[in-house]
């Protein structure tokens, strides 16, 4: 798993390197004298991966701008799972609101935090054959980097891989034999700023 992260956060460099004909690490500087502070951004590969089928639509709002390295997003959106086999149940619903915040440190180098809350239900779990509805709140917390391309005077495209964790704070869909309600993730955003 080491491994994989490492050769896919290099691979990213490479790519941008290549296709962009940009250094990577001189890729983002926020423009602090017509800077574009709404984004929009979607997860890019967890909709399409077994068992986790997680869809994130998020719209950002720079709240915070120092320089052009210190800045600070708004983050909120929804957090959408319909529908999907899952490890401890049969099939999952979830579907929550989310709250958060992007600081950026260093170009598009960042660290995240977010709040999801709603709702979710699950049919048949796998231990004791029950239904179960539940109100969710999850914790997350992510890092990764902001990399820009296609940009234009008006819009910019970005990739954001990122890195990080997601865990359960209320929420119940029945016994887990064990299986854990914490999980290491990797996202990948594809996002546009204006």
């Amino acid at each position: 798993m080491k491994h994989t992260t490492f050769l896919f956060f290099f691979s990213l460099l490479l790519l941008n390197n290549t296709l962009f004909n940009n250094k990577a690490f001189s890729q983002t500087n926020f423009n602090t004298e017509n800077p574009k502070k709404w984004g929009f951004e979607t997860e890019f590969v967890q909709p399409f991966l077994p068992q986790i089928g997680i869809i994130r639509l998020q719209a950002t709002r720079t709240i915070f701008n120092a320089n052009e390295n210190m800045r600070g997003d708004l983050l909120f959106g929804l957090f959408i799972r319909p529908n999907v086999k899952h490890d401890v149940v049969e099939k999952i619903n979830e579907y929550m609101l989310v709250a958060g915040y992007r600081q950026y440190f260093w170009k598009g180098l960042h660290l995240e935090a977010k709040s999801n809350m709603g709702y979710a239900w699950g049919t048949k779990n796998l231990v004791d054959g029950k239904d179960y509805e539940t109100p969710t709140w999850f914790w997350e917390g992510n890092i990764g980097y902001k990399f820009e391309f296609a940009k234009k005077e008006n819009s910019n495209l970005y990739l954001i891989p990122q890195f990080g964790a997601i865990g359960n704070i209320v929420g119940d869909i029945g016994p887990r034999n064990g299986k854990p309600d914490n999980f290491i993730q990797g996202n990948l955003l594809f996002g546009i700023n204006f």
